[in-house]
């Protein structure tokens, strides 16, 4: 073997161990009626949500489309194993992946002072809930009489190692394949 086969061989197999070990972080935000994606790959940032604006309308329609073509060609019963399978393989990614930021503000608002106590509290209730399960939550529930209308933000940033996404999306291709080629076998 020559120097350069044994080099690409060690740096292949390097890349190989290396690559699921990077980490992945996302972010989602939502303030004043606009949500926001954004996320690293290690320390490239990358932002998914919005794009361009002059692409949004066009990419809306095509949206659309793609959604009335997909629900047209696939029957309910994919659909369901999808959803299915979707489910299952979010499980086992959440046990691996870690919320590091959880950030959220309500204020509850409206015209009748009793509604917005009762929103309050029920905002409370669910705040307290969420705390408790999440240790690094900065979440915030109050009451503005003067307001006219109830306002929430808040911001979550979720965490993985690269190698724990593609073992999730692995996990859900086998899973899906083996349940469609059954239900193909069953439909003949």
């Amino acid at each position: 073997m020559s120097v350069l086969s044994i080099s690409i061989i060690v740096l292949s197999a390097a890349l190989l161990l290396l690559l699921p070990l990077i980490p992945l972080r996302v972010n989602a935000a939502y303030a004043d009626g606009v949500f926001t994606l954004s996320g690293w790959a290690g320390p490239l940032p990358v932002k998914l949500i919005p794009r361009q604006t002059a692409r949004k309308k066009r990419a809306e329609k095509d949206v659309e489309k793609d959604t009335k073509k997909l629900t047209e060609r696939v029957p309910p019963p994919v659909l369901r194993m999808l959803v299915s399978c979707l489910w299952q393989t979010a499980g086992r990614f959440w046990r691996k992946a870690r919320i590091a930021s959880l950030r959220a503000r309500y204020t509850a608002a409206g015209p009748d002072p009793a509604d917005a106590v009762m929103a309050y509290a029920r905002a409370g209730i669910v705040m307290e809930a969420v705390a408790a399960a999440v240790d690094c939550a900065d979440l915030r529930a109050d009451v503005d009489f003067d307001a006219c209308r109830t306002r929430f933000e808040g911001s979550v940033g979720i965490s993985a190692r690269l190698g724990s996404v593609l073992a999730a999306a692995f996990c859900f291709g086998i899973a899906f394949l083996r349940r469609y080629y059954q239900y193909k076998r069953e439909k003949e």
